[in-house]
């Protein structure tokens, strides 16, 4: 019989806990102590609540050591999740609104009903280029700030996950709209964009490296778990100086410059668009140019059938680029196509996380190539009786090699199931829409 996790009382705590207006992290985190608690395998009880099996992993140890104190205060658990304490504009309470077709010089009328809450982006077929990339950035936007507090925090990773990932969208929603804009209006705020997406990324890749040598340690002989550990010990103070750097980022003054700056362009109906004479007829609408925006992305990716049978490792990850950009570029338009949009994305998922593996498992072998080599150097410091094996490592580095191998001969099944005509008409009907 398995070992009970939570006592009577706690259970019971928890068990009001997701049956309330909790935050969705911190339900999920109560669903998952609860199922580990009725005695379902790890994996099994992860999956059901959404959630990595590593993560499961570090919330049922954090319980252990800490109990109840992994929940946040009364206070936090009764704030509804969508009312986050921070709004679109900083200075003030006014939702953010759109209006793509009103005159230049027109006062949009801004109600006073306090924070918004953007479930959708909201994107119509009608709606100006300029107009409907604002409204995806702007949600974007939302998606950033909403987890900003949960990063600080470093309670959960997936909420530093979810705001890197907001700060990857917007950045790729600037390409793909960027020619309804002038490239004076976005140069200083992608530029900003990205130095945030650099404060982030570097934990997040941490976490990930780290993760997954923890998930490759368990699947080890009981006797050779703790093998690692040098590495990860490794590897977490290095997570932890990054993090100390990212925090410091999101406390310092350019970063708050940059939200203000960032809202002020997304509350300013046409700040940045491109401006025609009044006589031109050009495409001007979603309607007009979105299938435009799709097909040049498709044909950026297909171009890459020629090549495939002798990719290199760095053609294969130029790929993975290519197909995110024309994941992301459908998504931003999902709103507006047909409704076989949804499984040509879930197809675009599937072939970005296989190439998105085989990313980690390339940069995975040249860290601990770089690791390795610093072990030698301070290992040749030391009397030759005192020297430890680099074995686990050595196991670990080859481990990533053979995964880096499977991948990209794995792909082949991947990309034919997307480079056929089904895939094709599928995506068709879904553009046919507009």
């Amino acid at each position: 019989m398995p070992e009970l996790l939570l006592n009577a009382q706690e259970r019971q705590q928890i068990e009001a806990l997701v049956a309330s207006d909790a935050p969705k992290t911190v339900k999920r985190r109560g669903q998952l102590l609860l199922l580990l608690d009725d005695g379902q395998p790890t994996k099994q009880a992860a999956d059901a609540v959404g959630i990595t099996p590593g993560r499961a992993r570090h919330w049922r140890g954090l319980f252990r050591s800490k109990g109840m104190d992994i929940f946040p205060s009364t206070e936090l658990i009764d704030q509804p999740e969508d009312a986050p304490a921070v709004n679109l504009l900083p200075s003030s309470q006014e939702p953010v609104v759109f209006e793509a077709d009103v005159q230049i010089e027109a006062t949009p009328t801004v109600p006073q009903e306090g924070p918004v809450t953007l479930k959708t982006p909201g994107v119509e077929a009608d709606d100006l280029l300029s107009e409907a990339g604002r409204k995806v950035l702007c949600y974007h936007f939302y998606q950033m700030l909403m987890h900003e507090e949960g990063t600080r925090l470093g309670e959960d990773i997936e909420e530093l996950h979810d705001m890197r990932v907001a700060t990857r969208r917007m950045r790729a929603a600037f390409e793909v709209f960027a020619d309804a804009y002038t490239t004076k209006s976005l140069k200083k705020l992608l530029k900003d964009l990205r130095l945030t997406g650099r404060a982030l990324g570097k934990v997040r890749d941490l976490d990930v490296f780290i993760e997954k040598a923890r998930l490759y340690a368990e699947r080890l002989p009981e006797e050779k778990r703790t093998d690692l550990e040098p590495l990860l010990s490794s590897w977490g103070q290095e997570r932890e100086s990054a993090r100390e750097e990212m925090v410091k980022y999101l406390d310092s003054t350019k970063y708050e410059d940059f939200k203000q700056e960032y809202s002020e362009f997304l509350n300013t109906p046409f700040a940045g668009a491109r401006q025609m004479p009044q006589d031109t007829l050009a495409p001007r609408r979603v309607r007009e140019i979105a299938p435009v925006l799709i097909y040049s992305r498709l044909a950026a990716v297909r171009a890459f059938d020629s090549i495939l049978e002798d990719a290199t490792i760095e053609q294969f990850h130029a790929l993975r680029i290519e197909f995110k950009k024309l994941r992301y570029t459908v998504e931003f338009f999902r709103e507006v196509l047909g409704e076989e949009a949804r499984s040509v994305i879930n197809d675009f998922k599937t072939i970005q996380d296989h190439l998105g593996d085989l990313n980690d498992a390339q940069v995975a072998t040249q860290i601990l190539r770089d690791y390795l080599t610093k072990w030698d150097e301070q290992q040749s410091v030391l009397p030759v009786s005192q020297r430890k094996s680099p074995e686990a490592v050595l196991s670990y580095l080859l481990h990533n090699y053979l995964e880096r191998e499977r991948l990209m001969k794995t792909f082949h099944d991947k990309w034919k199931r997307f480079n056929q005509p089904e895939f094709q008409h599928r995506l068709a009907l879904a553009v046919s829409a507009l």
